[in-house]
């Protein structure tokens, strides 16, 4: 009989000392690993969302910009408007004028120019900003650009580009085109901008599933009635949720019986998202 409850002692001590050992180490690697996941979601989510928001504005700025067309505008004339804009700051950008086309419709003139050259990219920046942002209707109709290895003057994190630029001068010779409603926004660029770097945004962090809470991520749906859903958790453990009963992240919203689908509000991830259960385990 002794040799009875010593094997059962010795089994009882394998199974807690080693196998639900072992299977606490699986879960916590596994929440761990989800809990990166979200993390790394949320981060691609709060990117997302800013550069969404700066592409708003950018987009508000450009609908409302006022621009005007010279009544006669020859090619030197064009090369004098250029070289202005890069006579308003010391810049490294250099360029070949090129004529490619000019046309007269009517009185209307439109001649294409390309310009071909080199410069440090924050300096190509704010040419284009300035063709862009100032009175003068200059059309862009394309741009490539290739990143050079060389660094003009010897310092590390400088990004020099090569540029090709084509555009379109367009003079009118009819009245009411050379004049602008209001004055344009010129304010100079910001000199530190860098394109290059990625976009700030907010730190988002997830909580710890302090409470041991349903984690629907990792929950399968088994039965449901119009008000309770029974679901069996990360855990292996079946609980049973009423409407409004908290789960990781969020709650339990609806329960529609005739999908044989429940429907979570994760209210705590940024932004907001719905996720929704079935009964066989389809998301």
């Amino acid at each position: 009989m002794g040799a009875f409850w010593l094997a059962i002692f010795l089994a009882g001590g394998y199974l807690v000392q080693v196998h639900l050992k072992a299977r606490q180490e699986k879960l916590e690697a596994r929440n761990k690993e989800l809990q990166d996941d979200l993390r790394m979601k949320q981060n691609l989510i709060a990117s997302y969302t800013t550069v969404e928001s700066q592409l708003g504005a950018m987009q508000t700025v450009w609908a409302y910009r006022s621009k005007a067309i010279p009544r006669r505008e020859a090619a030197h004339e064009t090369y004098e408007y250029l070289d202005k804009i890069l006579s308003r700051h010391s810049t490294s950008l250099n360029f070949d004028f090129l004529v490619l086309a000019v046309r007269d419709t009517g009185g209307v003139r439109s001649a294409d120019y390309k310009l071909e050259g080199e410069a440090r990219f924050p300096d190509f920046y704010r040419f284009i900003w300035y063709l862009e942002h100032l009175p003068r209707y200059l059309r862009i109709n394309s741009m490539q650009l290739q990143d050079t290895e060389a660094k003009k003057d010897g310092s590390r994190g400088e990004h020099w580009v090569r540029f090709d630029l084509n555009l379109t001068a367009i003079s009118a010779d009819r009245p009411g085109f050379d004049q602008i409603h209001y004055t344009a926004n010129v304010t100079a660029p910001a000199d530190n901008y860098d394109p290059f770097r990625q976009p700030a945004k907010a730190v988002v962090s997830v909580p710890a599933n302090t409470l041991g809470l349903p984690n629907v991520f990792e929950t399968r749906l088994q039965a449901m009635t119009p008000t309770q859903a029974y679901v069996i958790d990360q855990n292996g453990e079946l609980k049973v949720l009423n409407l409004g009963d908290a789960v990781y992240l969020g709650y339990l919203m609806d329960i529609f019986p005739d999908e044989n689908r429940v429907v979570f509000y994760l209210n705590k991830l940024v932004p907001p998202r719905q996720v929704s259960l079935r009964i066989g385990g389809d998301k």
